[in-house]
């Protein structure tokens, strides 16, 4: 590949980028604009499905918000399981919004340009782009509880909460629950 077909192709993924950090950044207004979304509410996107660490956003939501002074939070997720598990672990949920895969890759590209808020947690050892929590794993004995809760959500120290019961028969709320950080 020549050098002028090379650049070429850096300018087209570079508008791409581009293109899509403004969709986030349109993503993000239409979140916090939303009723009830102030300036002690924390939005925290959910971008996968990995039901380990959904558990422990849910798990540590309470005592993130505690740590951070945040009255309340959003969640963005495409996950069903933690749409219909959330309530369970916290009662200071303001709303949990259907956000699919292809918006918070958006959003998340609006957060690579840079920290554009305070109050956005991606909740993830690997997103976005150029994060890599998961190497760690392992190292001197880290667990993912550890990452997420010190790398993602920044809380040190930490006491793991008590999950919540439950007593109903919806399965995905019980494969979910069962799905907690060992």
């Amino acid at each position: 590949m020549s050098t002028s077909e090379h650049l070429k192709k850096v300018k087209r993924q570079l508008y791409k980028n581009l293109i899509s950090a403004h969709k986030g950044w349109w993503q993000w207004h239409k979140v916090v604009k939303a009723d009830g979304v102030g300036g002690n509410t924390a939005v925290i996107l959910l971008p996968g499905c990995d039901r380990e660490i959904n558990h422990m956003a849910l798990l540590y939501l309470d005592e993130m918000l505690k740590s951070r002074q945040y009255k309340n939070a959003v969640l963005l997720t495409h996950d069903l399981a933690v749409k219909k598990c959330a309530g369970l672990f916290s009662q200071n949920i303001l709303r949990v919004v259907d956000f699919s895969r292809k918006k918070a890759e958006h959003l998340m590209q609006f957060y690579c340009l840079y920290e554009f808020d305070k109050r956005f947690i991606c909740a993830s050892l690997d997103e976005p782009n150029g994060r890599n929590g998961s190497a760690l794993i392992g190292k001197k004995g880290t667990t993912v509880e550890e990452i997420f809760v010190i790398g993602v959500y920044r809380m040190y120290p930490f006491t793991r909460p008590e999950a919540p019961k439950y007593g109903g028969d919806d399965p995905d709320i019980k494969n979910f629950l069962e799905d907690r950080p060992q």
